[in-house]
């Protein structure tokens, strides 16, 4: 692959994996979605609270294990979505909470346990994957995952190298 389509980075600790987070938050635009999957403990909230601040987010981001979907507004308009499918079992529960209603809105998206709406993501997303290395290093990939402008993609691969 080429680095327009996958851009890896190594994050040495939580700050930095929020750093990264908030860089590609500055990037988002509205209708943007992010995968973000890895395993228990992976630091999937803790980059999703990076990109909220690199949203603009002033509210304190927390994982919605238990309300599923937690909604933000954005300082200049518009709306910023935490949803993580952790607790959910197969796609038809996916299907009953309603995440194509927010798909149908020009929000941005970021989904933690997006395996578990596998097939349902509309194309084009970014899947963001962290990797445990180390106890607190992490392996950071981050795929384009459809039809993205390749001119968005340098954009954000020059944003991240200067992280």
């Amino acid at each position: 692959m080429t680095t327009a389509q996958l851009l890896e980075r190594i994050s040495k600790d939580e700050t930095t994996t929020r750093r990264i987070g908030a860089a590609l938050g500055h990037w988002l635009q509205p209708g943007d979605i992010v995968a973000v999957q890895g395993p228990l403990g992976a630091g999937k909230t803790r980059f999703i609270q990076g990109i909220a601040e690199g949203l603009g987010v002033t509210e304190p981001v927390q994982s919605p294990s238990f309300i599923l979907i937690q909604a933000y507004s954005l300082p200049g308009g518009g709306r910023f979505y935490h949803v993580d499918l952790y607790r959910l079992e197969d796609p038809e529960a996916v299907w009953a909470l309603g995440l194509w209603d927010l798909f149908d809105e020009t929000a941005i998206i970021a989904m933690e346990w997006p395996e578990r709406a596998s097939g349902f993501i509309p194309e084009p997303y970014l899947r963001v994957t962290l990797i445990p290395v180390e106890d607190t290093i992490r392996h950071i990939r981050i795929e384009a995952i459809g039809a993205f402008p390749l001119e968005r993609l340098r954009a954000l691969q020059t944003l991240l190298d200067r992280e």
